[in-house]
């Protein structure tokens, strides 16, 4: 007989065939050690953009849903500490060197690349087309693993450790922000109910749902007419190593550490 704690337990994390999260794939190329990002390509079917942390080589990986490997890119910039990627409708991607590990980092920045055709080898490394860089206030200094574009800007979400809900702070990128003067992050709201340290960031394509995750949850947000983040719906799930999100469709798609690739389908968001 199950114990109360043990049925406790099961309530909260749920049997594996309850679970919210679906294994789809695996990211068995073995360059992708640490995914860290990803995002859905809107140009190239069936194609998702996966990228690693810090201490890995620059490089974009266009894989298929099950995880497969369509080409690898070396890319020219540096892999300071890359968390997130983001993509817009004009053939953009948008790689966010964003991760301030211990609030270390005075600039950070995000670039943009012109999405490559992943049936086609590049000629060379995939070179950023434009950087926005960004620098904190004094003593306001955030840790950042989740990016998307919205209306011109940047958004990151401040990964927060202390309880509070994750702050949003838009970075503007039309024009981009140059090195001789980084743009200051403009706080523009928080998203309720965020209050673990979010690793993951996506918008949907039409721009009225976001969708965060961090190791134990997902949470899906409405966009208000006034422009702010109304919460929908939190899907729980047992996990520790969850660190990228994406809208595919109406579903969503995560990655992580262990080289999983899962679907959370509308149903359950």
């Amino acid at each position: 007989m199950r114990s109360v704690t043990g049925l406790i337990v099961l309530a909260l994390i749920g049997a594996p065939e309850d679970s919210p999260r679906e294994r789809v794939g695996t990211l068995d190329h073995p360059p992708i050690r640490e995914a860290s990002g990803i995002v859905r390509s809107r140009r190239h079917p069936g194609i998702f953009w996966v990228h690693n942390d810090s201490g890995n080589a620059p490089a974009l990986f266009a894989v298929r849903r099950d995880g497969t490997l369509v080409r690898e890119y070396a890319v020219k910039v540096p892999n300071v500490d890359w968390e997130d990627i983001a993509i817009d409708d004009q053939g953009h991607l948008y790689l966010g060197d964003i991760g301030n590990n211990d609030n270390r980092l005075p600039l950070r920045v995000i670039y943009q690349l012109d999405e490559p055709d992943p049936a086609q080898p590049a000629d060379g490394p995939l070179r950023a087309t434009t950087a926005s860089y960004y620098r904190f206030p004094k003593g306001e200094r955030f840790d950042a693993e989740g990016l998307y574009i919205d209306a011109g800007h940047a958004v990151v979400v401040a990964k927060r450790f202390d309880g509070r809900e994750a702050d949003l702070f838009a970075i503007p990128f039309d024009p981009p922000s140059p090195l001789v003067k980084p743009a200051v992050p403009e706080r523009i709201g928080v998203l309720p109910g965020f209050t673990e340290p979010a690793t993951g960031a996506s918008l949907s394509p039409d721009g009225r749902r976001l969708a965060v995750c961090s190791n134990r949850a997902a949470r899906v947000y409405d966009r208000t007419a006034g422009n702010t983040w109304a919460l929908r719906r939190t899907v729980p799930f047992a996990s520790h190593d969850i660190e990228a999100i994406c809208w595919d469709g109406d579903d969503l798609i995560l990655a992580g550490e262990d080289r999983g690739i899962y679907r959370i389908s509308r149903s359950r968001q």
